[in-house]
């Protein structure tokens, strides 16, 4: 990978929160409280995830282990609070599932990479594991921000009629 991209990526991996920001903040402003619990909920696990990174990295230095179990299993629990949230109408059901459509295969990846890295002691995973998780937060605080642009797409055709 370029430089150019490893700086970004890196950039982008610490500041998910401060991205969701502004959708938090709109959601809030806008009342719709369904779409805010979504990006609230999402923004407290990526808080979670910088917040145990370093000391989950310095327990598992060495092993290569634990990190991913943790990941995956964050992920999960993401994905099953959304879902139940969903269910029980505490916000938008399109909008778990879309969220859920995004992170499947983020602790699916984490689990090959561990089994990749530990039984078959090979790196296939590597290349795959840098470009995909990247593209997968993108993909989740993208879904944070789709109710913001049904409304603007709903404001665009109201404008026109």
């Amino acid at each position: 990978m370029p430089p150019w991209f490893e700086t970004s990526m890196r950039v982008l991996e610490n500041s998910w929160v401060f991205i969701l920001s502004p959708a938090i903040f709109v959601f809030y402003l806008r009342k719709d409280y369904l779409a805010l619990r979504f990006a609230l909920v999402t923004a407290a696990f990526f808080l979670y995830g910088a917040l145990i990174y370093d000391s989950l990295m310095s327990i598992d230095e060495g092993v290569y282990v634990y990190r991913y179990v943790v990941w995956a299993f964050n992920d999960i629990a993401w994905m099953a609070l959304i879902a139940y949230l969903g269910i029980k109408d505490k916000l938008y059901l399109w909008q778990s599932v879309l969220g859920q459509l995004v992170v499947i295969s983020a602790p699916i990846l984490q689990l090959f990479r561990l089994v990749d890295r530990h039984l078959w002691d090979l790196s296939y995973s590597t290349m795959l594991y840098k470009t995909l998780l990247p593209l997968i937060n993108i993909g989740t605080v993208v879904v944070c921000y789709l109710p913001l642009l049904y409304l603007f797409m709903r404001k665009n055709r109201s404008l026109k009629s």
